[in-house]
């Protein structure tokens, strides 16, 4: 039987079960489709919440039984940029360092560009912006941002 997304954090211990909890809330205000997965080569839970029009992955939280992650597609993030003048310097810092776009292969849709502070960067769509065990903070802050992203 297939997990809820509830069902798969509790795993967590209880102080992380419910900072994850906050982005699960924050799927289902938004209407997104859930769906949890194991992945097997990784050994963690899985649960991608995708925006149903236009359908595309939102973002999705990972999790074993003793960590936590979110791994946010923020592909429009430049036009909403004004929102990082809300984050701390450790967010805007795992979001500078996000895996660069190499253009892996013929099906890459190309980088995601944005400028911060006057520097472009562009950005792997596929390998999104990962955000681990982030302060109450982060969280809140990466929450406005999935919010503002859910827009697109």
């Amino acid at each position: 039987m297939e997990k809820t997304p509830i069902e798969m954090i509790r795993i967590l211990p209880a102080d992380k079960f419910a900072d994850a909890e906050k982005f699960i809330k924050l799927g289902e205000q938004l209407n997104c489709k859930s769906k949890v997965r194991f992945a097997v080569a990784h050994k963690t839970w899985k649960c991608v919440f995708s925006k149903r029009k236009p359908s595309r992955v939102l973002f999705t939280v990972e999790c074993t039984d003793a960590i936590w992650q979110i791994k946010a597609m923020l592909s429009n993030i430049e036009k909403y940029k004004d929102a990082l003048d809300h984050c701390s310097d450790h967010l805007i810092h795992l979001i500078k360092t996000a895996y660069d776009c190499h253009k892996c292969n013929n099906h890459c849709k190309g980088p995601n560009p944005f400028t911060i502070d006057g520097i472009e960067y562009r950005k792997c769509l596929g390998c999104s912006f990962y955000f681990p065990e982030l302060d109450y903070d982060d969280q809140d802050s990466l929450l406005a941002l999935i919010k503002r992203e859910a827009v697109y």
